[in-house]
């Protein structure tokens, strides 16, 4: 027992830290670039993070079919490798193409790291995925709360690219803490009880679930790029209050951790992802139509809270019909996420240059509605088929 609690740490250590070095220098590109390589040209920023998000679509799945057929601790350590020579790289570019050459070389590594979230499911087994989940999301929000904090006090550094070789050296001691806590495991699949779960791994199954994970989180990422923005111009706060209202879902996804362990059962998935995404579509509504700081504080607070609860609700129903797919499953999944996250910056700007920077939150609202409509139809929906076959075949 203390062995595995042992692997979890490190293994969610390994979570912390990707997603803290992955969401640091985000917001701050611009800047950065025009700091490094004197570039004022905004459309750069977005052809960097357009083929960023690409090389996720593309190798994550790779990585994931690659798990069918090699464990997972030796991927994870070849990810890590790759990453190493990569940030140096990035360290050493002489000039942006240079720099973005490495940048999608790096994340073809880092995406290896998208197989942690479901070894650890499968690792712990069915009675703790919404333990797991739970953590997860907690950790997720944790990282992305110091990144953020982090990340203004890293463009502050005289050569922003000596970054690089810190990140460099910090994996190659994660790969040795990796190898020395990993070495004599193996996490040879569990084989899952055959008669629960509906066509795992049918072409039907990852297209439905793809289509709600892509509006699920274009509802949710088509908010991000102008909300700070938004409540600077339409509510008069300063950039600093601003950015404690773009933190505070996370801040809230951490609060949601006992609920997630205790109401993500898996009888009761479709119903918490259905309630908790109409009161999301109805939260993302109340903050783009609200004048009031109070109203904007709790539609945020509320957003942040069920968010939380149906990302965790879908990603644990994903788990519990993918079978023995898992691995391949989930990062089918990813890389429809990650389109949604392509679309949504795109989105975003025609709806505030069309309408008004309160548009994306309206529209946002919209698509989470849309999100339902699939969820309820195209996924869950799927669940009754075999029973009302199996009815028929009874009265007959």
């Amino acid at each position: 027992m203390r062995n595995t609690q042992r692997i979890q740490v490190v293994l969610f250590f390994c979570l912390f830290y990707f997603v803290f070095a992955e969401v640091a220098l985000s917001p701050f590109y611009p800047q950065f670039f025009e700091k490094v390589f004197d570039i004022k040209d905004l459309e750069y920023t977005g052809t960097y993070i357009f083929a960023a998000r690409l090389t996720v679509v593309i190798a994550a799945p790779l990585w994931g079919w690659l798990a069918q057929h090699y464990e997972v601790k030796h991927l994870l350590y070849a990810g890590q490798w790759i990453s190493v020579f990569m940030l140096i790289g990035m360290g050493a570019s002489a000039n942006a193409q240079q720099f973005l050459v490495f940048t999608v070389l790096l994340l073809i590594g880092k995406s290896s790291f998208l197989l942690i979230y479901p070894l650890l499911i499968e690792w712990g087994g069915k009675e703790q995925r919404a333990s797991i989940a739970a953590c997860y999301y907690a950790v997720l929000h944790s990282a992305i709360i110091l990144a953020t904090l982090a990340g203004a006090w890293l463009m502050k550094l005289e050569h922003p690219l000596h970054l690089f070789y810190g990140l460099a050296a910090g994996d190659l001691a994660l790969w040795l803490l990796c190898w020395l806590t990993l070495r004599e495991v193996s996490f040879k699949k569990r084989k899952e009880n055959r008669s629960s779960g509906v066509e795992g791994g049918s072409i039907g199954f990852m297209l439905a679930i793809g289509l709600v994970m892509f509006t699920f989180h274009t509802a949710n990422n088509v908010v991000r790029p102008y909300f700070t923005t938004y409540i600077v111009n339409d509510f008069g706060l300063s950039l600093a209050e601003s950015s404690w209202f773009f933190l505070l879902p996370s801040v809230m996804a951490m609060v949601a951790y006992p609920f997630i362990r205790t109401v993500c059962i898996p009888e009761r998935l479709p119903l918490v992802y259905l309630l908790a995404g109409c009161v999301l579509a109805g939260s993302l509504f109340l903050q783009g139509i609200t004048h009031s700081l109070l109203l904007l504080f709790a539609g945020r607070v509320l957003y942040g809270f069920v968010l939380a609860l149906s990302q965790a609700a879908l990603e644990i129903y994903l788990f519990q019909q993918s079978k023995d797919r898992l691995h391949l499953n989930y990062t089918v999944a990813t890389s429809f996420q990650n389109v949604g996250l392509l679309s949504a910056p795109l989105l975003a700007s025609s709806w505030v240059s069309a309408y008004s920077l309160a548009a994306p939150l309206i529209f946002a609202a919209v698509i989470g509605l849309i999100n339902l409509v699939l969820a309820r139809w195209i996924l869950f929906g799927r669940e009754r088929q075999p029973a009302v076959q199996d009815r028929k075949v009874l009265n007959e």
